[in-house]
């Protein structure tokens, strides 16, 4: 199974569980993370970590999926990014326990994440645009947390954001040992509902999401505006193990617009 799931006393722990493939996001992947939520909420639990096997937290996309139309044809529960929204709307805290690379759509389940714990080996990156698509949950959300510019900068440029980087400019919130991580974010999620109590927890939550408004149905709809041209292009230069040939697009006047 690529999701699973145990319940430490209060904590409810839903793990990334395919290191073969780096943790790749995939349709199987999303439902078992919406899966694992309703089951943390059955077990009432008071907070959720999310965490991942392997030396990598997630790699983005499974390619397989993209490759048989996943970027076409998401239903609500194969959709990442109504599952990011569904963490940022969630009453509870949720933490995100990161060792290795977050990658694209794994990048933005961090910022879905009211919180970080992140080992020194982690790293961030938001590679889209150099295969033609978008990420949708980053321009939600990447702003909120490091400002416009640098949000702009880390989306146009793709570069990769090292641990220290990441604390210097608000991506996460704590740098432990590696071997640690995941017990540091259970604590630090324990620490909150250890001594929160839920309501206030919760309008917490909501209010911090309605000060700092998102338009979700807008995120949701933002990637359909994407020429299919260009990303069909960008998927198969890297299926091909090739550079895209996005020139001709820069001929045409949507290049220009």
């Amino acid at each position: 199974m690529p999701i699973e799931y145990s319940l430490r006393e209060d904590i409810a722990i839903i793990t990334l569980s395919d290191p073969d493939r780096r943790n790749a996001l995939s349709r199987a992947s999303i439902r078992g993370l919406h899966e694992a939520m309703a089951r943390s909420r059955d077990d009432r639990a008071r907070g959720v970590v999310i965490a991942a096997k392997g030396p990598a937290f997630c790699a983005g996309a499974n390619i397989d999926d993209l490759r048989t139309g996943w970027m076409e044809n998401r239903l609500p529960e194969t959709d990442p990014t109504r599952f990011f929204k569904s963490l940022t709307d969630d009453p509870r805290v949720v933490v995100a326990a990161v060792q290795g690379i977050a990658l694209g759509g794994g990048f933005e389940l961090t910022l879905a994440c009211d919180m970080v714990v992140a080992g020194p080996d982690a790293s961030f990156v938001c590679p889209e645009l150099s295969l033609g698509v978008i990420p949708p949950t980053g321009l939600a959300l990447l702003a909120r947390n490091v400002g416009r510019r640098r949000a702009l900068e880390l989306m146009l440029t793709r570069r990769r954001v090292k641990v220290d980087e990441a604390l210097s400019i608000g991506l996460i919130n704590k740098v432990v040992a590696g071997d640690t991580v995941l017990e540091e974010a259970i604590e630090l999620a324990r620490s909150v509902v250890g001594s929160v109590p839920p309501g206030a927890l919760a309008v917490t939550k909501k209010y911090n999401n309605l000060l700092n408004p998102v338009d979700w149905e807008l995120v949701f709809s933002s990637s359909n505006e994407v020429p299919a041209e260009e990303w069909r292009e960008g998927l198969a230069s890297f299926l091909e193990k090739r550079q895209p040939d996005y020139s001709r697009f820069w001929n045409n006047d949507k290049g220009q617009s």
